[in-house]
């Protein structure tokens, strides 16, 4: 077996702004196999390189991203180091498009707007020209499978975390918001009292979690939920090997002795890939584990 080790916002040991231009052309050079950046609908025509809602967060900019027409995102920087101009999804193309050597770009779809035909048909127009090299993956099942409907073929991958994850340190801003009888954040009715082992609750949710993941979508699980339904007696990723499903798990580097750790009880539970800020250092901590980045 082995295990992919995927570039978390085109993250590699690098100075430059996560998820940038910059950092995701660091990573076409050094002909990494998966970089994965996020994506964020912006009012009009394209979409904006930054994992948040808002400007404020991670740029100079203030306001929602999503309300924001792409003739104003030229003047907005990311407030990290080399405060270079907010990339465009259709500059990361262009740019993808020089390096024919990474076989994935994962662009990571945000839920942060409505994300309506129109929003998924201009992705589905600006990813085209390298459109068998992308996959697209949201935590918005809805819009998975939309864009399932509008292209059979887009490779797609789906995180549950809006529908099962583990209790929170701080009130949760976005579901699941209750923990459940078994100890995990589930609004889902079968959560509300204990009906059986948790092992049956657990796979019972991953059952009913199935259902709404796309046709052959790769999963993409937190690292501690799925360590946490194997302490609770459910292997999530052999369920979804037996249907056909690979598994990614984010985010663990190699800095944290205890994501080292973690990172070789779930490849030895038949993970197939692991989303971490540095691809090479974590390999070099998993020695004796095969790996490609």
């Amino acid at each position: 077996m082995t295990l992919t080790l995927i570039h978390h916002a085109a993250n590699r040991g690098h100075p430059y702004p996560p998820g940038s231009l910059s950092a995701l052309r660091f990573c076409l050079e050094a002909r990494a196999c998966v970089v994965e950046v996020d994506i964020t609908p912006l009012a009009d025509d394209d979409f904006a390189l930054i994992h948040d809602s808002c400007w404020d967060n991670s740029t100079d900019g203030h306001g929602k991203v999503a309300a924001t027409p792409l003739h104003q995102v030229s003047g907005i920087h990311y407030t990290a180091p080399g405060g270079e101009p907010v990339g465009l999804l259709g500059q990361a193309v262009a740019l993808l498009r020089e390096y024919p050597d990474t076989t994935e770009l994962q662009l990571d779809l945000k839920a942060h707007a409505r994300l309506d035909d129109d929003v998924l048909r201009r992705l589905l127009r600006i990813i085209a020209p390298v459109h068998e090299r992308v996959r697209v993956t949201s935590g918005a099942d809805w819009a998975l499978r939309r864009l399932r409907a509008m292209d059979a073929d887009l490779a797609l991958g789906f995180d549950p975390l809006f529908y099962l994850d583990l209790p929170a340190d701080e009130e949760p801003d976005s579901p699941p918001f209750r923990v459940g009888a078994y100890g995990y954040r589930d609004d889902h009715p079968l959560s509300v009292r204990r009906w059986g082992t948790t092992a049956e609750y657990l796979a019972a949710r991953a059952e009913i979690l199935a259902f709404q993941a796309p046709e052959r979508a790769y999963w993409y699980i937190r690292a501690p939920l799925l360590a946490r339904a194997l302490d609770d007696g459910f292997n999530w990723i052999d369920y979804l090997h037996r249907r056909g499903a690979q598994v990614d798990t984010w985010t663990l580097d190699a800095s944290r002795p205890e994501h080292v750790a973690l990172a070789r009880r779930l490849a030895n539970a038949g993970l197939d890939r692991i989303t971490t800020n540095d691809a090479p250092r974590l390999a070099a901590a998993l020695e004796g584990t095969k790996v490609v980045m």
